[in-house]
Parts: C-alpha cells; structure tokens; sequence
C-alpha cells in the first residue's frame, strides 16, 4: 500500500519516546528543547520532564508531531553505506561535498512521453517504472497523458523531431536531462534523446542510455568506480548497462523510511554514527514521519 503525502523528519539521538510512555510523551534533551525553543520559558515544575541516566528529556508539545508515526532505523553494512554515499554525495570524487544534499522525489512521478519518443522507448522506460514503483513502497510512478498534469516529460529529437522541452539540457548531448528541486526535494525533470547526436546507433543502445539516465533522475545520484561495470551508476563506458541487485538496492535506501532525509554528507554520517552506538548498548534509533 502506498504511504502518501509523507514528510520525512530524523528523530534525532535526543528525540525519542521511551516504551514506558510512548502513547502519551515525545521526549527530547532539555539543551535540545531549549535550541529549539530559544523564546519558550521552559519550568520544570509544570513541564512534564524524565530522567533518563545522565540526561534530563522534557516534553516536546510540537503540534506536528500529534499525528506522527515511528519507524526504526534501517542498517546496513558500511561497504553498502560507503557506495551509497559515492553515488549520493560524491564523497570519493570531489572535495566539496558538505553542503550537498541527499535529494528524491516527494510527490509521485508523473510522466508524459512526448509524441516524439518511439514506443520501444516508452515500453523500456514504462517496465523499468512499474518494476521500481511497484517494489519500492514510497517511491510512486505515474503516467499521464495530459502534459499540464506532468512533472516529469520524456522526449526525443530526431531528423523530424525538433521539439525542446528544456532548454537547459545541452544541445550536443547524446542523453541528458535536468532536474529541479527545493530544500532537496525534485520536483520536475526533463529526459531527452538526441537521436541527432548518433544517427546510426541502434535502439537497443539508446534505450540503455535512456534508462540509465532515467534512473539517475530518481535521486541525483552520481557515476562511482565503487560498482561492477554493468551497474547503472558505474563509470564504466558501457552500452550494455542494467540495473542490477545492488543498484535497485540503492534506490530503494534512498526512498527507505528508516533513514535521515534530505541531509548533507556530514549529517548522513553523523546520524548513522549514533544509530549504531545505541544500538550498540541495545537502544534503538527511531525516525518519525508526519501526514
């Protein structure tokens, strides 16, 4: 069943509900309450507060919380974690990656195949959709055939197809496409096939570029050497590329409830940093999500 309008929010190491009164308080670290609230008086002889070995939590009254729903961290081995990270932030390619953040789609994917694509390539793309939406339980794709009720357009230029739906998508490209977003969440993509580019290659390799980039678009993930040569984000230069077990296994992290969203590298690795020192000491790390 698919989770709609869900907002993602890290329950943080210092925000979470003890089993003894997790129906009735959200608890945080009073230094945390007090961050978060820098103007709010807070007295602890009228606000409800436990003491839990050396830290004092306070209730948290926040009314978005009122209608939130748990869900447990969700741990992988650090072989999985460190491609994860090349292929999200980049963390082995380029040395600015603290201020890039994890990036998905929100809202369902609502694609319009523009009359120019062939249909070979709407079968491809449509298969590889349904395969993902089908089997990835936050990830939703649709197909639309109203192009106003799109966010997401698939179009193909050819000798006698010349209609651009981005202009920010390079005209020397073979495959591209373009993708925008707010506060990390995407919003809108455009996915072109240049057929202008190479005339003379066949449709079964222009499908794999268009499918390799169209899974690419899912999060903004990067091209790592972490991988084998067949994945999809392999810098391999193959023409033969699919989407393998382990790549479908990173999608379906990204979309996973039971991590931190929309973070940059430092806080990715932070977080998970303290999930595994409580689970360590046979606590839990919880991540809450609000309608």
């Amino acid at each position: 069943m698919k989770k709609k309008n869900i907002l993602f929010i890290l329950l943080l190491f210092s925000l979470y509900t003890f089993s003894q009164v997790e129906r009735k308080k959200r608890l945080i670290k009073i230094e945390d309450f007090r961050k978060k609230y820098p103007n709010k008086n807070l007295d602890l002889s009228t606000h409800f507060f436990h003491i839990y070995k050396k830290d004092t939590l306070v209730e948290d009254n926040d009314k978005r919380y009122l209608n939130a729903k748990s869900v447990e961290y969700e741990p992988k081995d650090s072989l999985f974690l460190e491609v994860y990270k090349d292929i999200v932030y980049q963390k082995y390619q380029i040395s600015s990656v603290k201020n890039q953040r994890m990036k998905l789609w929100k809202e369902p994917l609502k694609i319009y195949f523009a009359p120019s694509l062939n249909q070979f390539y709407r079968n491809k793309i449509e298969d590889a959709a349904n395969n993902l939406s089908q089997n990835i339980d936050s990830l939703e794709i649709r197909f639309v055939n109203n192009i106003n009720a799109s966010n997401y357009i698939i179009y193909q230029l050819d000798e006698n197809n010349s209609k651009k739906y981005s202009d920010d998508i390079n005209n020397n490209e073979y495959v591209n496409y373009y993708i925008k977003w707010n506060r990390s969440r995407i919003y809108d993509a455009k996915l072109e096939l240049n057929l202008n580019k190479y005339k003379n290659v066949n449709r079964e390799v222009n499908a794999n570029f268009l499918l390799v980039n169209f899974y690419k678009t899912l999060g903004q993930f990067h091209n790592t050497s972490k991988v084998s040569c067949e994945s999809v984000f392999s810098t391999c230069n193959s023409n033969k590329k699919e989407l393998t077990d382990f790549d479908f296994e990173i999608i379906k992290y990204q979309y996973s409830y039971g991590i931190c969203k929309f973070t940059n590298l430092e806080d990715f690795e932070e977080n998970h940093k303290i999930a595994k020192e409580r689970i360590s000491r046979g606590e839990k790390m919880i991540f809450i999500h609000l309608e």
